[in-house]
């Protein structure tokens, strides 16, 4: 029995396209049965580390709560240490304002007392000068009389 060409053709390919099929069949059996099982592993790996991961973002945004928490206290202490500094330092610029008050009255009185001395010395500066032109007029005087 003869076959025309067109059918033994596709029995050639048939065959061809069959062995084909058996590596590929394999191939895809090798790969399921030593690669899958890895892949399976490796997302059971991924799962756990992505949950490993979400425990540690997790206990790190609790770790950065209580630091933060921590910072505001201290914060807060220390804007309470400042305001009670500046309370200290705004009662000592009134001490020293009101003392420097007190010492400006009392140079400004020690200035009029000095300006009154410098006034009597200037006046008692006069009379001396009357007084010893009285001596000299007296001792000539008394000159005068002592040859007579």
């Amino acid at each position: 029995m003869t076959f025309p060409p067109a059918q033994g053709r596709q029995l050639k390919i048939g065959v061809t396209f069959l062995a084909w099929l058996n590596i590929y069949q394999n191939l895809k059996q090798a790969i399921q049965d030593v690669i899958a099982p890895e892949m399976q592993q490796l997302r059971g790996d991924i799962k756990a580390l992505s949950a490993e991961t979400a425990a540690v973002r997790q206990e790190l945004t609790l770790f950065q709560t209580v630091v933060n928490r921590q910072f505001d206290a201290i914060d807060k202490r220390f804007d309470a240490l400042k305001d009670d500094i500046d309370k200290r330092f705004d009662t000592v610029d009134k001490r020293f304002d009101a003392a420097g008050d007190a010492v400006h009255t009392r140079f400004e009185a020690v200035d009029r007392r000095l300006d009154s001395i410098d006034k009597r010395i200037d006046g008692l500066a006069a009379d001396w000068r009357v007084s010893l032109d009285v001596h000299e007029r007296l001792a000539a005087i008394e000159a005068r009389l002592e040859k007579r």
